[in-house]
């Protein structure tokens, strides 16, 4: 039995719109696709996302305490967000300052919109 892994690495093949061609969709890069728009949907991370807006930069300890939650929590959903790549980050000696990717954000709100859209097959 393959693992989930392999599973991913064989790509899904199906009959492009034309009813000729052939669509071949990586499922890797599905999945970090996913894993992406997951980012932005979730509340705390929202939260992160709107303090670092307001503040323009900001380090992990001045969110952290700002949302009263632990140091290891925020340093979490910041890894997520650093994944996602959403967040720039900038080290100045032992802090890391961490802003907005607006580029970024644009970018995926722009597919998303474009995800949501109904189908015109």
């Amino acid at each position: 039995m393959k693992s989930k892994t392999a599973k991913l690495k064989d790509p899904l093949v199906v009959t492009g719109p034309d009813g000729k061609s052939k669509i071949e969709a990586d499922l890797r890069i599905i999945k970090r696709a996913a894993l992406t728009l997951r980012a932005l949907h979730h509340p705390l991370r929202k939260k992160l996302l709107e303090l670092i807006e307001a503040k323009g930069k900001v380090t992990v300890t001045e969110l952290y305490a700002k949302l009263k939650i632990e140091q290891s929590v925020a340093s979490q959903h910041l890894a997520i967000l650093r994944r996602a790549q959403v967040v720039n980050t900038q080290r100045d000696g032992k802090k890391i300052f961490y802003s907005v990717n607006g580029k970024r954000i644009s970018e995926i709100v722009e597919l998303a919109k474009d995800l949501a859209q109904e189908s015109e097959y």
